[in-house]
């Protein structure tokens, strides 16, 4: 039992330090709703078919200022987990 508490309390270190989580596609959705949906629909080009890997590098280049876009956003980090899980999980 004590081996198994260890190993939990290691994991959830693991999860906060390396800032691992399960995005939350219903925050997604509502980010998007928010800062996106005036110029952008999730299910249409550009965004149809990308995978969530790519959306969240998307993303992250445009709050980064390094792809252009002709709105600045200022997002966080899970923002932008939370957008691309959302966008991934949308039917196509």
């Amino acid at each position: 039992m004590t081996r198994l508490v260890c190993f939990s309390a290691v994991v959830a270190l693991s999860c906060i330090a390396t800032g691992a989580y399960a995005a939350d596609v219903a925050a997604g959705k509502a980010k998007v709703q928010k800062a996106c949906a005036d110029c952008h629909d999730p299910g249409e080009a550009p965004w149809k078919g990308t995978s969530e890997k790519d959306m969240r590098d998307k993303i992250a280049a445009v709050v980064a200022g390094t792809h252009h876009h002709p709105k600045k956003l200022q997002l966080s980090d899970a923002d932008i987990d939370n957008i691309a899980a959302y966008v991934a999980s949308v039917d196509h």
